[in-house]
């Protein structure tokens, strides 16, 4: 195994405090991003309306979580409140993470180090979250569903969309270090790590085609794992057993089930690439 990999494997493996501060800082925001997953999962179901008649199974999930409507606004505070950390825990997390890695070999002074650094980072997501590849395919999923994509305007405006996805997420790839171990603003931090990347093209191309390559097979199985419960609903709804209140409570079951072991290895595979990146960078440093 490449040496950069493996320190970042043994360190999510054998340092306690490294994987204390993950859980702490980065299984919330799995938690959010995997419920999302969910949620357009379900929304693709309840749109889809070519190649796939899933009428049956659409009224069923329907069915399963009517007792939403009862909790309206509960629901909406929840969802609210979730939306509002789903954009503040990973600028939170990142720095708290780095910090960590670099010289604060402490979970308080490094969480405390997040405080220092949680508005350079937080510009940095938002700018960022514009080129995400998971942003990206959402809005091609919801382009699909109303029969944009044979548009000749957006199929233009995706493609040079994505030509800025891939440049950024691979150019800006060393912006949040030079954020918290050098005290560069978001925008000096992005040219610094544009020009960081062209300086050492051959290193980080390699690195990043590993990181695409993790990280799709990663989302590959992350969306299998969402895809269980529906998978089961449809092998139920075969079987003629939706009716049994028992099929219900297995359903709920298997959805928290997955649920929590998508997010588990969601933010295992996060923690892995922040070591990753952070011993190339340092290894960058050094030349």
């Amino acid at each position: 195994m490449d040496n950069t990999l493996k320190k970042a494997y043994e360190k999510i493996l054998n340092d306690d405090k490294f994987v204390k501060l993950t859980v702490f800082s980065l299984l919330p925001y799995s938690l959010l991003f995997v419920w999302y997953l969910f949620y357009q999962t379900y929304f693709f179901i309840n749109s889809v309306k070519h190649w796939v008649h899933l009428e049956n199974l659409k009224i069923y999930i329907d069915k399963v979580f009517s007792y939403w409507e009862a909790f309206f606004w509960p629901f909406v505070i929840m969802v609210s409140i979730w939306l509002i950390l789903y954009f503040l825990l990973p600028p939170i997390a990142e720095a708290a993470l780095i910090s960590y890695l670099d010289k604060w070999k402490s979970i308080s002074t490094s969480l405390w180090r997040w405080f220092v650094k949680f508005f350079p980072m937080f510009e940095l997501h938002w700018f960022l979250s514009i080129f995400s590849f998971l942003f990206f395919f959402i809005a091609i999923s919801r382009l699909y569903v109303v029969d944009m994509l044979d548009n000749f305007m957006v199929i233009t405006f995706s493609l040079i969309w994505l030509f800025f996805i891939i440049f950024f997420n691979f150019t800006g790839i060393y912006a949040k270090y030079l954020i918290v171990l050098e005290e560069k603003a978001p925008f000096d931090a992005i040219k610094a790590s544009i020009t960081l990347t062209f300086l050492n093209i051959k290193v980080t191309a390699k690195y990043f085609f590993i990181y695409v390559l993790l990280y799709f097979r990663v989302i590959i199985n992350i969306l299998i794992l969402v895809w269980i419960p529906l998978l089961f609903l449809y092998i139920f709804l075969k079987m003629d057993v939706l009716h049994l209140e028992l099929v219900k409570y297995i359903i709920f079951f298997i959805m928290w089930l997955m649920f929590f072991l998508t997010a588990y290895v969601n933010w295992i595979i996060e923690a892995f690439f922040i070591a990753m990146w952070y011993d190339i960078f340092k290894n960058i440093e050094k030349e």
